[in-house]
This record gives C-alpha cells, structure tokens and sequence, in this order.
C-alpha cells in the first residue's frame, strides 16, 4: 500500500513539472534519499459503527516538490517592512517606570483636596493642546480622585478637536444631569471655530449656538474663531454663518453674564440699521451691560461706519461709527483689533481711557504717529501693549515711551507680515526706517516682559541705541524678567559678528540671572542620605570620580569606598586600603558629573562672588550695575529676509531616516544562510 501510495505522488509530481530547481547543493543531495519523505503511514483501524451519514472520501493531499530539509525546516518569508511585536502589559509598565533618583515613596496626591488638585491640573495642561487634552482625560481614569478636577480643569475651557465637537458637546450637556457630574456647570470660555458651527453633521441640522449657550450657566467667555483672523489673513472660500438672531436675547433671559466676547464683521447680518447701530443695541442687553471687560473686533472696515450724527449729552453731535459705540462701554478693560482698517488717524485717541490691555493685529493704517497720539492721551493707565504684524508700524514711538506709559509691564512686537495673496510677495514693510539714529528709546521702570521680533529696515547705530539704552536702564528695571530680541541688520558681516559678539554678550551679562543650580544629589530622600554619607567619609571632600562610583547609573551599591586621600598621592596599588577598583577614566561622563557636583557646591553667599567674577572677566569697561534677574535673555542677530514659509535644515533632508527600523531584536524569525528577504 505504502508503495503503491508512492508511486501515485511521484506519478502526479511527474506530470505537474518534470524538474524543479533544488535551493542549494544541500537540497539536491536530500532530494535523492526519498524514504524519509515517503516513508509508510500507520493505518488507522476503520470505526467500530458505522455513521449513516453519506462517507466522505479523503482526497489525496497536493504533490509537493520540497525537499527533506526544507520540509522539516520552517523557512520565513518577510515581505514588505515588518510589524514590531506588540509589548506586553509588564514591558508597558517597565518602559513608563520612572527613572529618576527615588525612595521608592509615592506621596499621597489622591488625599489633596479638590480645589489644589484642579489647580495642578490647570497649571500642568497649559496650553490646552490635543495632547494636553487627551493626557487630561486619561488622568481624569486614573483613580476615582482624580476624576472631578481632572474633568474640571479640561470642561473649563472645551478644546474643539473634529467638526462634530459642538454637537456632541450640545448632548453631553442635556444628559449631564443624569451622571454624576454635572458638565454643563464646568464650562466658562468656549471657543467654537466658525466652520464647525456651519457644518451639517450626518442627520443633523444646522447647529444652534443659542441652544448650547442656555446650557451653560456659568459662561464668561464666548468667541467664535475666524480663520480669516488669523496669519496669514487671507480671504478663504468658507461657508458663512452668522450670529443667530435671538442669541444676545436668550442669554439675557438667562442671567449670564459675559465678561469677553468677540465681534467679527463676516457674522454679522447686514441690516438696514447698519453694522453699528447692531452692535450698540446688542450691547444694551444684560448680558453686557455692565460685565463686559474685554472685547475682540475683527475685520471691521471703514465702510461699515457711515457718519451718522447722534446728539449727545453735552449739546453736540457725535458719529455713529466703531469709536462711538466702544466709548460707551464703561466697563471695557482690554481691547484687541484684527484686520481692521477702520483703526487710522483719529480712531484710537477716542478710546476709554481706563484701557489696561491693547492689541493691533494686522491693521494697514496704524503708524507710529497715530499710535503715539493714542499713548499720549490715554497710554497712562495702559499695562500691556501688543503690536502684530502692522506693516506700517515703526518704533518711532519709544522715545517717548516712558513719559506715556509710566505703568507699563509687558511690550510686545512683531514685525512678520503677510501677502495678500499667494502667487505675489508683498510682504514689506511700509515704513522708511524702523528707528533713526536720533532717536534713543526709554524704557518704564515697571518692564517686565520684552519681546522684540523680526526688526528690519534700521541701521547699526539705531540698533546700538537701543541696546545700550537697555542695558544703562538696568538699575530702573528691578522687574525685568524676559528678553527677547530678534534683530534682522544689513551690514557686513565681519561687522555683524563684532556686533553679536559685543552686544550679546554685554546684556547676558547685565540681566541673565546666575544663580546657583539645585544639587543634583537632592533628588530623594534616600539619594541625599547616600550622598551625605559619602561627604562624611570624604570629610566633606568628596571628589567628582568618587561620586561617579557612588551613583553609578547601572547602580554599584556594593562598591566600598576608601577615605579621602591626597591628590599627590598617586600609588594608590600600593597601599593597602585603597580600593581595588581602579580609577575612573577621565571620560566626558566624568567631566560632566564634575561640572554638575562643583554647580551645587555653590552656596547662595558664592552667588554675588560669582556676578562679581563674571562682571570682573568680561572684557572691556566692566558694567556698573548688575541686574541678574531675568530668566530668559534671548538676542540674536542676522541679516535674513523675513519669509512667510521659514525653511529650515529638517526641510532638506530624505524623507527616510537614518538607520535600520526594520530590524528587530525580539522578532522571531529565522533565515537561512545566504537568504533574501524576498
């Protein structure tokens, strides 16, 4: 039977392919010895009943023309690049374990009430991002705790992360009645972008922001996003939506109050009263009168402020325009403009003087004239000026910067700008010169926050200007914290290196802070234990190398350590109580573990010593004040053209990275010798 069996594959193999190249010598010679492949099969014994079932005839398997080593050996094929082994449950663990210096103690964050927990929450996802929001939702698992701050501090302001997000954020708030959270009580800003609102959603209509404000008793803060309204500021073909006509009503009904709203002319229906006449009648209602603080105006033109005279209290006549209506809100703190070209000469000294914080954004008819005049009327109670993008904007007014805004605490300018459009590259700047050399900025001694961006058009000795009379200011800005300064300066370049080198150098050393840095060794309470140990052996003179040893990262807690000896000492074999480790190679581990344990050796009383070395080593005049305070001093200077699209170094390089991904170490595959992946 078994020969007979035989006979038929070889038969079958015959006729399906009268030769078959073999894979190696190896296999040819395998493929001669045909017992092993055919030996005889064991005959099973038939079934003692017989079914009544219609018997099913077994059919001979396929004729195959394998050899004996490739049978009995599995061969892997790899096609394509290969998927990495999933990690298992305590390989997650192990690879999210922290590694830094621990006692193995976990304080007790779960006992920490609400309020301290929500805040920590808070501070630790600013900016609210997609990755922040999701990290919060996951703490939100974590424990029971966690649940309500976590929650808190991500419903307090919703991120908007798809189209659907108002939709699913309108359903969430009719059922959070019947949770145990109440959602719809957390939420006090919402920010919606203007193309979810006009998105109809799979068996939906449009949406109704009307419907979703009712449901949120405790909203302060409501904007509706404009993608217009931001960089950079091109018309786009977008589907318009409009404010809803009972909005402002319904919100009055019930009782909220807004303290921030944002007014874009693109959702505003144009009406026979006029875009103003809107405005002023929509701020009549209670949810503005007498809460509002800060209001955002977007894309408001000349045109949609027609002079139409209005008798006021005094006898005279005032226009009904933009100015007039944001001079009868008495309670406005902060006011920004986007893309406005009604803010020209006349517009912004007709302001509430009570302003803190303003903000101009793309506005082609501010100048420094008009925004001087503005600081000169009303530039006394004013704490933060920011200044985005305005082509026609120079630095003509910091000369008098300090008389007009004796309590300002944050400056804020970007000189980048925009094309209006694609195919034509018009982003210049309108103005002549940024700063002539007669002119000498002054600064308020309440600076805090300095941020200076793409400055251009100006030569060497405006800019020298304004560096030194930063730097001479020193002793009048105890409140200086933040310096940034970008300076774009055409000239040549041996002269722009000196320059750098002088003047980068000169304001590091007068406002960077140079304080001690923490002891690395402070980590835990048990690496503080072991490093005191080892000063106590070393009677306080624990050198760089012996600290290696001791904290070795690989974690040499057996290793004994010897007394301090004498660095003249060198015979270390020869003395019987020296280690018998050898001495540490001077690598650039070792350098750096030096530097780190002489950092935290200074104490607070060497820190004026080493302002004083630092003042002394400078090269030159050594400063006569120093302020030390700043955290950040950033100054850089080039000659580059500000582009729109910056390209950098990673926008040239292959798209496939260096190295080889598809290996993997924990694959289990196994390939012959001398075989391909495919």
């Amino acid at each position: 039977m078994a020969t007979k069996r035989r006979s038929t594959r070889q038969a079958a193999g015959r006729k399906r392919s009268r030769y078959t190249e073999p894979d190696s010598e190896e296999d040819f010679e395998g493929s001669t010895d045909g017992e092993a492949d055919y030996a005889p099969e064991p005959v099973t014994p038939p079934p003692q009943r017989e079914s009544k079932r219609r018997k099913t005839v077994q059919r001979p398997q396929r004729p195959s023309t394998r050899s004996a080593k490739s049978s009995t050996k599995k061969r892997a094929v790899v096609i394509g690049r290969q998927r990495k082994p999933r990690m298992t449950e305590k390989e997650k663990v192990e690879a999210h374990k922290f590694r830094g210096p621990t006692d193995g103690k976990i304080p007790k964050w779960a006992t920490l009430p609400v309020d301290i927990l929500r805040d920590v929450f808070i501070f630790a996802s600013q900016p609210l991002t997609g990755a922040n929001a999701t990290w919060l939702l996951k703490s939100a698992r974590t424990c029971r705790a966690f649940a309500v701050p976590a929650l808190e501090a991500y419903y307090e302001a919703p991120l908007p992360l798809s189209t659907q997000f108002p939709h699913d954020m309108l359903d969430l708030m009719h059922n959070s009645n019947k949770g145990v959270i109440r959602y719809n009580t957390k939420v006090t800003r919402l920010e919606v972008k203007m193309e979810h609102l006009s998105y109809t959603a799979h068996q939906r209509g449009l949406f109704d922001l009307t419907e979703l404000a009712l449901q949120l008793p405790r909203l302060q803060d409501l904007q509706v996003l404009n993608r217009i309204d931001v960089p950079p500021f091109r018309r786009l073909p977008l589907q318009q939506w409009h404010y809803p006509a009972n909005l402002f009503a319904s919100l009055s009904a019930a009782s909220t109050r807004l303290k921030t709203f944002r007014w874009s002319r693109d959702m505003i229906l144009p009406d026979e009263s006029g875009v103003c006449a809107y405005i002023a009648t929509q701020h009549n209602e209670k949810c503005f009168e007498g809460n509002i603080e800060k209001l955002v105006m977007c894309g408001f033109d000349v045109h949609d402020t027609p002079a139409t005279l209005m008798t006021n209290q005094d006898g005279g006549e005032d226009s009904l325009d933009l100015a007039w209506v944001l001079s009868k809100v008495p309670t406005l703190r902060s006011l920004a403009f986007s893309s406005c070209d009604v803010v020209r000469e006349g517009f912004l000294t007709r302001m509430p003087t009570a302003l803190e914080h303003l903000e101009i954004t793309n506005c082609f008819k501010v100048t420094s004239d008009v925004l001087e005049a503005y600081l000169l009327k009303s530039g006394a109670s004013l704490k933060s000026l920011t200044l985005l993008h305005n082509p026609c904007l120079s630095l003509s007014f910091l000369p008098n910067l300090k008389a007009n805004c004796p309590n300002l605490e944050s400056l804020t300018l970007d000189g980048h700008y925009y094309s209006e459009r694609v195919a034509i590259n018009d982003a210049q700047p309108e103005y002549e010169t940024l700063l002539s050399p007669s002119e000498v900025p002054t600064w308020p001694s309440t600076l805090r926050h300095l941020d200076l961006v793409s400055l251009q058009k100006w030569g060497a000795e405006a800019a020298v200007n304004l560096f030194r009379t930063l730097a001479d200011a020193a002793p009048e800005l105890p409140d200086l914290r933040y310096i940034h300064i970008e300076a774009h300066i055409d000239i040549p370049w041996r002269d722009r290196a000196s320059f750098r080198d002088e003047w980068i150098e000169r304001l590091r050393t007068v406002f960077l802070r140079r304080s001690a840095p923490p002891n690395p060794y402070h980590g835990s309470k048990k690496q503080w234990l072991a490093w005191k140990a080892v000063q106590n052996d070393y009677n306080g003179r624990a050198t760089p190398e012996v600290l290696e040893l001791a904290f070795h990262p690989r974690g040499v807690s057996h290793v004994e350590l010897s007394p301090h000896k004498d660095p003249r000492d060198t015979d270390l074999a020869s003395d019987a109580d020296a280690s018998p480790l050898k001495p540490a190679r001077r690598s650039t581990r070792v350098r750096l573990v030096r530097s780190l344990s002489q950092q935290a050796s200074v104490t607070s009383e060497d820190a004026g010593a080493e302002s004083e070395d630092v003042k002394n080593r400078s090269p030159g005049k050594p400063e006569p004040f120093i302020q030390g305070l700043c955290n950040t001093v950033d100054v850089r200077i080039d000659n580059q053209r500000p582009r729109e699209t910056t390209f950098t170094e990673r926008d040239f390089l292959d798209s496939e990275a260096s190295g080889d991904e598809d290996w993997s170490a924990n694959a289990d595959m196994e390939f012959e010798n001398g075989g391909y992946a495919w």
